[in-house]
């Protein structure tokens, strides 16, 4: 009978109490301002400012919740920002797509266009608003979705170009060959 090796067993590193300390109060120092938020939203408006605090409400209400939403109507700017972020969300990839293709695979506008594209957002946003504000007025597009949507797509639009181009420049052409069979 042959003599067997002890199995080795790796060794268990023990983490630093100091360290574990110090993870523990960055992680309270992070998650406090979030329970505080959520502690108040749901407190009674009396004990907000009662002394000594009350770190854990007996009588938890959500009536702070309805009013934002159905008194303040704050389900319809939801449901407006939801229509107006998803839309210019799709539009963005959808044309920042078909222009990095185009951008990458062809000489589309020469070589200088896509940098063009991309110096567009080098451009702060508040400096425009004042053009933009006015033909929008002009238009008819000011306080609308369209409006919202076409500003969210354009300022938005570089950024996407950019991704997709360093996308399409990395794929080699022989997978697009290999597609067409």
């Amino acid at each position: 009978m042959a003599a067997v090796a002890p199995v080795r067993r790796p060794k268990r590193r023990s983490i630093p109490v100091g360290r574990i300390l110090l993870l523990g109060f960055f992680l309270v120092f992070v998650l406090w301002p979030l329970y505080w938020m959520f502690n108040t939203s749901i407190k009674p408006s009396d004990d907000y400012l009662t002394v000594p605090p009350v770190w854990f409400p007996t009588a938890p209400t959500l009536v702070h919740y309805e009013a934002a939403l159905f008194a303040y109507r704050g389900l319809d700017g939801l449901i407006n920002s939801l229509i107006i972020s998803l839309s210019a969300t799709v539009l963005s990839a959808l044309f920042g797509t078909l222009m990095a293709y185009s951008l990458a695979r062809y000489n589309t506008g020469g070589q200088h266009l896509s940098f063009w594209v991309l110096s567009q957002r080098f451009l702060p946003p508040i400096g425009i608003v004042l053009p933009v504000f006015l033909i929008y007025r002009g238009v008819g597009l000011y306080d609308t979705h369209i409006g919202l949507i076409i500003a969210y797509t354009v300022f938005t639009l570089p950024v996407s170009v950019w991704m997709m181009f360093a996308y399409f420049r990395g794929m080699p052409k022989s997978m697009e060959e290999a597609a067409l069979v």
